[in-house]
């Protein structure tokens, strides 16, 4: 693991696909960029990688081409229209998952990317591979997007079992996605508190919720960050960036 600068690194984690991981990930990183934070956003899903196709940005090169010695360091980091630097690591398709080395890549890519910017999201796949492992061992925190549904409860369940096991002391952060009431999302949250507390003897701290929203649809169809079109998520997300101030450098320093 290489030694990271005191940036905030965040895994973007879910025990399923469906959950709109990816849509919290890309429209997370928007709004603390508007809050005048250096942020960077590194997609880091082998297989279905989306968060430029959600901010419709095409970065020149992913990190598989660097990891390979086809492409220079710089053309990896990518600065999008909102002046996030986005990261896309890029498919890799070889049996077995990745090779080791493009690991490597990836925490020279991270490394780079933590001593420059206040808050780098990485923006894992859904489930519990090597990537997602990855995520998680380099960063500060996860953020675990649930929905209100049992299979994204019992998957984000068996996602922190499998970390806690390994790291009791994991921080893990819950966020309750597309709900549509607070009492829906508080019902969710703690559904899954009182599971982990119960079986695993680990709580998670719920950072907030996200309302459903026609918008997101509307937004992901023309590849745009839904928050610049809702002011219902628009408030959501500065929520949920509120939520993660006090784990900044800053904060912690100051504290």
């Amino acid at each position: 693991m290489p030694h990271l600068s005191p940036g905030l690194v965040v895994a973007v984690v879910s025990g399923k696909g469906g959950t709109g991981k990816s849509t919290v990930s890309v429209n997370l990183a928007e709004t603390l960029c508007e809050t005048g934070l250096a942020v960077a956003l590194i997609d880091a899903d082998l297989c279905q990688s989306s968060c430029a196709t959600l901010l419709n940005e095409e970065p020149p090169a992913s990190v598989l081409a660097l990891a390979r010695g086809a492409v220079s360091a710089d053309r990896v980091f990518h600065r999008t229209a909102c002046g996030v630097t986005l990261v896309v690591t890029g498919t890799a398709t070889r049996p077995g998952g990745p090779a080791p080395f493009l690991f490597d890549a990836l925490d020279d890519v991270l490394e780079t990317v933590a001593q420059s910017h206040d808050v780098v999201l990485i923006d894992a796949p859904a489930g519990m591979d090597d990537a997602v492992r990855w995520a998680l061992d380099r960063a500060h925190v996860g953020l675990l997007v649930l929905v209100g549904e049992p299979t994204s409860v019992t998957g984000a369940y068996a996602l922190a079992k499998t970390v806690w096991q390994t790291v009791p002391s994991y921080p893990f952060l819950t966020v309750v996605n597309a709900a549509d009431t607070d009492a829906d999302a508080v019902q969710t949250a703690t559904r899954f508190a009182e599971l982990t507390t119960q079986f695993l003897g680990q709580t998670p701290t719920a950072a907030g919720w996200l309302p459903y929203d026609a918008h997101v649809r509307a937004a992901v169809r023309d590849q745009v960050p839904a928050v610049r079109r809702s002011p219902a998520l628009q408030a959501a997300f500065a929520g949920l960036a509120r939520g993660l101030a006090p784990l900044l450098p800053s904060a912690r320093a100051a504290a």
